[in-house]
């Protein structure tokens, strides 16, 4: 009997497959599944603020926003605050003003600092006629000074019994007080005057030019068409005009007093207003 030399093989053994299974992590409650998502939504809304924030600091706009809030708060507060209200206010210079008439004029009493312009004050003091300069000065956090210089008055002007001071440049002023050392000029004319008006300047020359020339005239009276005139005290009255003349026309006016007086006439007036020309009328002899 023959042998099979040839080897049985073994049969191959089947190789075994395996499998993965991959099983999804369900949550317990459906509410697990919605709180997960509020989770994500949550770090997502803060990443996204944290961005913007992040864009924000570091821009050169955040510091001028931040600046101007803090400036816009200063500004807020210190505006509330009573104690940048204008309380303490000087008046220098003043001597026939009232410091009361200043500090009305001005219109600063009371007012916030931050609103006051002192050249807009010191136009406001400036339209008192009777002032010439102003000054003004603000103190932090609630003074102010003002410092005046007044028009000196010349002459005083009564019209109609309205009394008015005159500077030199003819300048109508309020009289505050009498001053008996100044020349009168009662103006006999019917026009209404009012303070800060002029009067002729040649009329004002010639007022003061006599009174220089005759101190002991107290009054001289006015009237459009014969200017200045005086009572002389030998019981005439003497007419004058205006001008710078007025040396020459009192010269004038002596010579014809003396020859009148010669010759024994006793004038009602006389008039010098044209000096090449002066005329005189005589006091009519009774019946």
């Amino acid at each position: 009997m023959k042998r099979n030399s040839s080897k049985r093989r073994r049969p191959q053994a089947r190789r075994r497959r395996t499998f993965k299974l991959s099983v999804p992590v369900i949550w317990g409650r459906a509410e697990g599944r919605n709180q997960k998502r509020s989770r994500l939504h949550a770090i997502s809304w803060r990443m996204k603020l944290r961005a913007a924030f992040s864009a924000l600091f570091s821009s050169p706009r955040w510091v001028s926003l931040l600046l101007l809030s803090g400036i816009g708060a200063a500004f807020y507060f210190v505006g509330l605050d009573s104690t940048y209200y204008i309380s303490d206010i000087q008046v220098l210079g003043a001597t026939t003003l009232s410091r009361e008439a200043v500090v009305q004029a001005s219109g600063i009493g009371g007012t916030h600092i931050f609103w006051l312009n002192p050249a807009d004050i010191a136009q406001r003091v400036a339209d008192i006629p009777s002032v010439s300069t102003v000054t003004v000065e603000i103190a932090w956090p609630n003074s102010a000074r003002i410092t005046i210089a007044e028009r000196a008055p010349v002459i005083v002007w009564d019209q109609a019994g309205d009394r008015f001071w005159v500077d030199k440049e003819g300048r109508l002023m309020q009289a505050r007080r009498e001053l008996s050392d100044l020349l009168l000029v009662l103006s006999q004319q019917s026009d209404k005057l009012y303070v800060g008006e002029r009067i002729p300047f040649d009329v004002l020359l010639g007022a003061l030019q006599l009174r220089q020339e005759r101190p002991n005239i107290g009054s001289l009276f006015y009237e459009w068409g014969n200017g200045l005139s005086y009572e002389d005290g030998r019981h005439w009255r003497a007419y004058f005009g205006s001008g710078l003349d007025m040396n020459q026309k009192l010269a004038v006016y002596e010579a014809l007093v003396a020859d009148l007086r010669e010759r024994g006439l006793a004038p009602k007036y006389i008039s010098v207003i044209n000096k090449d020309k002066p005329f005189y009328r005589l006091v009519e002899p009774a019946e």
